[in-house]
């Protein structure tokens, strides 16, 4: 155990909480919380959860997180990307020529199957056109007309004419009904919390991504994890809500790299500053 670990470990000790009380207090996974006890770093999602699960952990035991930080600052990682290390001209030269040697060698691996597929895409054109010209030359076939029924068929026309109609009158007035009772999706008065109303019958769907750095999430469904990964810049993934859902919880190591759609609407999580927790959980309860 390094000394970091040593030294959070005695201070939750001596505040009288166990690895699991903590894991209440924090909202960070028991085995992050042991790994950092251990100075296993590398156990935790990545460099930049380093520094947010840690002065997570001080905080929640009464440590400055910011005298932790500035004094272990060589044991931990940085969370900031270093610039890759240019490599000389010839290097950077022979490089390009390898990349390009590899590029022709894989296309030239798949050039038998790129014939093949070609082929196969005119032998396909060739029935699908042969299909058409037949279908074609039987549409051209007369059949006798029986005059005997052209006034049965005007009744029907007249019969269709007023389902037609009674069906269109039927669908406006399920168009509007659906516009009056729209999603929406409104903070409530705790922080962190808000309240949708007008789910449909068929359930909605969350979209959680990665907002211009990665993001720490775990997705909860009651009290049941859903799943939980970290999300890359630009990453997306959905979860389907069921309309019967009393209400979803979204934990996020990142609130400001941390996006959120519910049924095409964007939800406004706002940003925090250097100085708050960027550790947040998101409570989203379902009116009925």
């Amino acid at each position: 155990m390094d000394e970091i670990g040593q030294k959070l470990r005695n201070a939750r000790i001596k505040k009288g909480y166990t690895i699991d009380d903590l894991q209440q207090v924090t909202k960070i996974q028991k085995r992050y919380l042991i790994a950092i006890e251990e100075g296993q770093f590398d156990h935790l999602p990545g460099d930049f959860y380093v520094r947010a699960f840690i002065k997570q952990y001080s905080d929640a035991v009464d440590i400055s997180s910011d005298d932790l930080l500035e004094e272990y600052k060589s044991e931990i990682p940085d969370s900031q990307p270093k610039e890759p290390v240019q490599s000389s001209e010839k290097g950077s030269t022979r490089a390009i020529k390898e990349d390009k040697g590899s590029i022709f060698s894989r296309l030239n691996n798949y050039i038998p199957q790129i014939v093949v597929g070609i082929v196969i895409l005119v032998i396909i054109g060739v029935i699908a056109y042969g299909m058409i010209s037949k279908s074609q030359n039987e549409s051209k076939v007369n059949i006798p007309q029986d005059n005997t029924e052209q006034s049965s068929k005007k009744s029907t026309t007249k019969k269709s004419a007023k389902k037609t109609s009674t069906k269109k009158k039927a669908s406006s007035k399920k168009t509007t009904a659906k516009k009056t009772t729209a999603l929406s999706v409104k903070e409530s008065s705790t922080d962190g919390t808000y309240n949708i109303k007008n789910v449909p019958s068929d359930g909605t769907t969350v979209f959680v991504s990665g907002k211009s750095g990665q993001a720490w999430i775990e997705f909860k469904e009651g009290s049941n994890t859903t799943w939980q990964q970290a999300l890359s810049a630009n990453e997306k993934k959905s979860t389907k809500i069921s309309a019967d859902t009393g209400s979803f919880t979204i934990q996020t190591g990142n609130i400001n790299h941390t996006k959120i759609t519910i049924d095409g609407k964007s939800v406004n999580l706002g940003t925090v500053g250097s100085n708050e927790s960027i550790v947040k959980t998101l409570t989203f309860n379902i009116e009925k």
